[in-house]
């Protein structure tokens, strides 16, 4: 399966150290800068998100979210106000290699980088510690598969 993001904001939550608004330009057009590579994106904040952008606010205690983000409370999400033209890095972006979800949907722990398993379900923690001692040697593909049959033997959906 494809990556699909789960609108948490977490990803953007720190990304007003890397982007900023180099210049505004009128009805809702921006020129966005990516501070360490230099490069400039023009931008648009969506029309269905213009007032959000505008009188919205960011979920408390990011302490330096992009300065498009903004936390939409009727739908109980974080929304990226610029999402159609936002820039290349932000497209290339996905915050999971494994995805795993109870069933009310709720994510329960993530494969990010190489073997690095995020782990939101503290009362998995002794047992995935133990598991993992015994994957340790397998080839990246197949420590994906068995950390996948790990959760999947307890009841959780894993995407891939």
């Amino acid at each position: 399966m494809s990556f699909f993001c789960q609108q948490c904001g977490e990803c953007c939550s720190v990304m007003g150290q890397v982007f900023s608004i180099r210049e505004e330009r009128g009805a809702f057009r921006f020129l966005f800068e990516n501070l360490y590579t230099g490069e400039e994106t023009e931008v648009e904040v969506s029309p269905p998100w213009r007032e959000l952008f505008s009188t919205g606010k960011n979920p408390s205690g990011w302490l330096n979210p992009c300065p498009f983000l903004r936390y939409d409370p009727a739908g109980g999400k974080a929304v990226c106000t610029i999402h159609a033209t936002r820039p290349a890095t932000c497209r290339d972006y996905g915050c999971w290699r494994v995805l795993v979800l109870d069933p009310s949907g709720f994510r329960v722990a993530r494969v990010m980088e190489k073997r690095y398993l995020h782990l939101a379900e503290p009362s998995l923690e002794r047992e995935w510690e133990v598991f993992r001692d015994t994957i340790d040697h397998l080839p990246d593909d197949a420590w994906d598969s068995a950390v996948a049959r790990f959760f999947r033997e307890r009841g959780y959906s894993v995407f891939r």
